[in-house]
């Protein structure tokens, strides 16, 4: 993944994504997605990202997976639609000829994945430059111009295997557990895509609210969150 312009500049441009996460109220997440891009933090920013992760410092490299365990009404939503633009629109990806990308957004079921798309949408219309790039809208997908498509499905690992990924977004994660095909809906979704993004590069980005202790996203915390010293 190449970005065309930093997260940072994006954000801060209102002919791109500047108006979608703007105010102090967004500090934080503007400062986890910056971080997780691989972009360096200023003294503040990098104190606040002490706070949310226990970390010295930012990675200063794109991350390949990240897991937020994010409290209700904590903007999930939005932020990982915004992160979506972006990385659809303003960031060229290793395709071949006459291929074509998929950037995943997944959420418990079918009413939230058309709010994430329409947070997604909307990122696009507000801005003059990305709105160019989308070709076509259906139900569920947003095609753009540079062979990226962004899809919204509600979480079943049924049909995820085959495609490109170039990104996948999992929206609440820990509630995945309504599959009547699996009891593990969230390891197998995660296992099903794991080896699209592999052709790519692209990063997995999970955002829950906390619901059980079981799952991919309590394991997960109980296996890295450990505060540095």
């Amino acid at each position: 993944m190449k970005p065309k312009v930093t997260l940072r500049q994006a954000l801060a441009d209102p002919q791109l994504l500047g108006g979608m996460l703007a105010g102090d109220s967004w500090h934080s997440w503007r400062t986890l997605l910056i971080a997780a891009m691989g972009e360096a933090l200023t003294d503040a920013e990098r104190e606040t990202f002490g706070m949310l992760t226990g970390r010295k410092r930012e990675p200063l490299q794109r991350i390949e997976e990240l897991i937020a365990v994010i409290g209700r009404r904590g903007g999930k939503s939005r932020a990982s639609a915004v992160l979506a633009a972006y990385l659809g629109g303003l960031c060229e990806h290793p395709l071949v000829a006459g291929e074509r990308g998929v950037l995943l957004a997944c959420a418990p079921d079918q009413r939230q994945a058309k709010i994430t798309l329409e947070y997604c949408a909307a990122a696009f219309d507000a801005s003059p430059i990305l709105k160019q790039l989308v070709v076509n809208r259906t139900a569920d997908t947003l095609e753009l111009a540079n062979n990226i498509s962004i899809e919204v499905r509600s979480a079943s690992f049924r049909r995820l295997r085959g495609p490109t990924y170039v990104a996948v977004i999992c929206d609440e994660a820990a509630f995945w557990y309504s599959d009547e095909w699996s009891s593990n809906t969230d390891t197998e979704i995660v296992n099903a895509v794991r080896p699209g993004l592999a052709t790519t590069g692209g990063p997995l980005i999970i955002a829950s609210s906390p619901y059980a202790r079981r799952g991919l996203l309590w394991e997960t915390y109980r296996s890295h969150f450990k505060p540095e010293r």
